[in-house]
């Protein structure tokens, strides 16, 4: 039963009374219309409805629901409920899927529905935490366009307690608020937006000074939880193997879990759902995981690519905030926006940082390049001006007509000058083989050769600087190599060894057999070789570290050396000597 009521002097059933009542509801509708459209959120809206509505319509609960993002849930923005029987009613129980109960029904098929005793309607569902009471319920869909974007419920104690009236004045009001929501939505879209732009704008601004990998990785992880609302946030970056490893995190306090460092390309490829643009990874995806790899497995993630050139690879993965909703979930479109406009710019800033450390390197190349060529030039002119000056002193004295050599005298000067003439023929040899094999145009010229009589030949022929005693252990050893390389490995060898040891100390050199093939060893008293120059020695116009102790030499002998070998398929390297000093190692394989 209604309540008697009177509308300007009618009482209520009449038809004035019908009449006055309907104009009082329009003008109270058409004031809050207008309340709905002065407001700019969307909870603002929900609550403006619920709190104001009863002007309208006589109620006892409101509750305004909008569809989620994805279709599948209806969520409360509002909702009131005026008597002790509502009092119950939580967030969390008003969460309905979409199709089930009346409301989710109404915003299935987009139909008003009016239960006059929700207690014997077949599609009603009792909300969790309220007590079972007879109860009229409208629900009416909130329409944009052809789209429903949510419901307007109202329910009163008792049956039958609403009229058609009721639900026409419900249907109006869900027009005039679908419209305010869509505008609201519009209006916080745009204002996420611009502030999306300022965020993006200030974290590229941050990345300008990022001129390497950790500089830009630390930025990103430093920047993402001021922007996203999450627990922990990983960089994770694609090695040449395929496995992602963790280059960068910052976890919360108690986030913080015993994950691997390293997901196998296995593992990682059947999870990356998208290599393009940002993704959600689901619980239910993440309890499909291995359990090494799940992390607390109890939190959705954002899930960012990166790609930079020429060919690099990685993401971010942001793991969702308990604060953010049931179970870490809660991520916005505003969050995948921000993920999608970091990552670009991440991506954007570590290509930059790559070329950045390219330039770097070619600038570190050319400055060791310009000073190879300074220390090249200085050893080449010392090289040649010590052999052209005694080659034109000989020459000026040989030219003098008042000069009356004897016979051993002519033959020492004829003798220098062969030596002094050898010097320069063997240094632009060198430096004209060192060319070759840099153009990679040298092949060797195998011949079945005895080695061991090959090294003793080349000792018994060596005119070295210095009084060194040269002991010689070669054993007879026949194997397909070319002779004149090998004859020129042992001679750099050898002059290598005079340079650096000290006068009337002695030099060691050995051929022995190894592993199929031959072992060749020059041993001397020198100073040795640091372990931090072992590999730089045979780099081309390297010195040793005691360069001016001896004659400096060009620095393209022990490269000849390394190189020689390796055409051979063998190699060249230095050790220590038992006792002192340092032992020059070349292998050649027997094929």
């Amino acid at each position: 039963m209604r309540n008697v009521e009177s509308y300007g002097g009618a009482v209520t059933g009449s038809p004035l009374a019908d009449e006055l009542r309907s104009l009082a509801q329009l003008r109270m509708l058409h004031s809050l219309a207008q309340r709905l459209n002065e407001l700019n959120d969307v909870r603002q809206i929900g609550e403006a409805i619920t709190a104001e509505l009863h002007t309208v319509i006589e109620y006892h609960n409101c509750r305004v629901h909008l569809l989620s993002e994805d279709g599948q849930l209806l969520v409360p923005i509002a909702f009131r409920g005026e008597l002790s029987e509502y009092q119950g009613e939580t967030f969390e129980a008003l969460l309905i899927p979409f199709g089930a109960g009346i409301t989710g029904r109404v915003a299935e098929t987009g139909e008003s529905h009016y239960a006059a005793n929700t207690a014997e309607d077949p599609a009603a569902v009792n909300i969790a935490g309220t007590p079972d009471v007879d109860e009229s319920l409208i629900v009416v869909p909130m329409r944009y366009g052809s789209n429903v974007i949510g419901t307007v419920a109202l329910a009163k104690l008792g049956v039958d307690q609403f009229d058609d009236e009721d639900v026409r004045l419900l249907e109006v009001l869900a027009a005039h608020a679908a419209v305010a929501i869509e505008n609201a939505r519009l209006y916080e879209r745009e204002r996420n937006s611009a502030q999306v732009a300022r965020e993006l704008l200030k974290f590229s601004q941050t990345l300008t000074g990022a001129h390497d990998m950790e500089s830009v990785l630390s930025e990103a992880i430093r920047t993402i939880p001021a922007m996203i609302l999450c627990a922990s946030v990983r960089v994770y970056l694609r090695d040449p193997t395929g496995a992602f490893r963790v280059a960068a995190s910052v976890e919360g306090e108690a986030e913080a879990w015993a994950e691997p460092l390293v997901v196998p390309a296995d593992v990682a490829q059947r999870f990356l759902l998208s290599t393009q643009e940002p993704f959600v990874l689901t619980m239910e995806t993440i309890a499909a995981v291995p359990e090494p790899y799940r992390g607390r497995g109890d939190r959705e993630a954002i899930i960012a690519p990166l790609h930079w050139e020429p060919d690099g690879f990685g993401a971010i993965a942001i793991s969702g905030d308990p604060r953010a909703g049931p179970a870490g979930t809660g991520f916005s479109s505003r969050d995948l926006e921000l993920a999608r406009g970091i990552a670009d710019i991440a991506s954007l800033a570590l290509g930059k940082a790559g070329r950045f450390r390219e330039l770097e390197e070619a600038a570190e190349r050319l400055r060791a390049l310009d000073e190879m060529k300074n220390m090249f030039l200085d050893a080449v002119s010392h090289e040649l001006r010590t052999p052209l000056a005694a080659v034109l002193g000989i020459a000026l004295t040989l030219g003098r007509p008042e000069i009356d050599l004897s016979e051993p005298e002519a033959r020492d000067l004829i003798t220098r000058l062969q030596t002094n003439a050898r010097k320069l023929e063997r240094l632009l040899s060198d430096l004209l083989d060192l060319d070759r094999l840099v153009r990679g145009i040298v092949e060797p010229n195998r011949r079945p050769t005895d080695v061991g009589a090959l090294v003793r030949g080349v000792v018994d022929a060596a005119e070295l600087p210095g009084d060194h005693e040269i002991t010689v252990q070669a054993d007879t050893l026949v194997l397909p190599v070319d002779a004149a390389k090998v004859e020129r490995i042992v001679e750099n060898l050898l002059a290598n060894a005079a340079r650096h040891a000290p006068d009337a100390t002695g030099i060691w050199v050995s051929a022995t057999a190894s592993d199929g093939g031959v072992l060749i060893t020059v041993e001397d008293n020198g100073p040795g070789v640091p372990p931090e120059l072992r590999a730089a020695v045979f780099e081309p116009f390297r010195q040793g570290p005691d360069r001016s102790q001896h004659s400096p030499g060009v620095g393209i002998g022990l490269s000849l050396v390394a190189r020689f070998a390796e055409i051979h398929g063998g190699r060249a390297w230095v050790e220590d000597r038992p006792g002192g000093g340092a032992s020059f190692r070349v292998f050649i394989p027997a094929s």
